[in-house]
């Protein structure tokens, strides 16, 4: 008897092997079908990369809090957070200044400004004023009224944290 279930045993764990090595082999097909990455790699020292990250995640915390503020109508809330937080006048538009003064965030956006390609900096531009383009837009709906003008500039500035997404990666 208990030949029987060491035999259903060894039977149960080779067709266990033999699942999982055609899921890897399934998997590995399906990475080889992958278009390549083809985003140029930015490196930056340690402590750069993770305050850009830092900032990049709250710029999508602000689009979200922006279309919070949106969808309650309240123009004048979501141009005070656009702004403030991605505007041309915002701490984290400095990163893309190279030649940003020391602010509150110290010398880092300087720095960072420093190790970003020029085009990388342009898009970075492009997304903190088109923001302050949308806050202007954004302030002039009153409560209630169309905010369609103001959702267009707003996806201009998603579109353009898009294309930079597109062309650059951190690593």
């Amino acid at each position: 008897m208990m030949w029987k279930f060491m035999i259903a045993i060894g039977a149960f764990s080779l067709s266990g092997a033999a699942a999982l090595a055609e899921d890897h082999h399934d998997h590995m097909q399906m990475m080889s079908k992958m278009p390549k990455d083809t985003r140029i790699e930015v490196d930056l020292p340690d402590p750069m990369k993770a305050m850009m990250l830092t900032n990049m995640r709250g710029h999508q915390q602000a689009v979200a809090e922006i279309l919070a503020a949106l969808s309650k109508g309240d123009g004048s809330e979501a141009a005070r957070i656009a702004e403030t937080r991605l505007g041309m006048g915002s701490p984290g538009s400095a990163a893309c200044k190279p030649n940003a003064t020391s602010g509150e965030l110290g010398d880092m956006p300087k720095m960072m400004a420093s190790h970003m390609p020029e085009e990388m900096r342009a898009f970075g531009m492009a997304m903190h004023a088109q923001a302050t383009k949308f806050a202007e837009e954004a302030s002039k709906a009153k409560q209630g009224g169309d905010l369609r003008p103001a959702l267009a500039e707003l996806g201009q500035v998603v579109q353009a944290c898009n294309a930079c997404h597109a062309a650059y990666r951190l690593d």
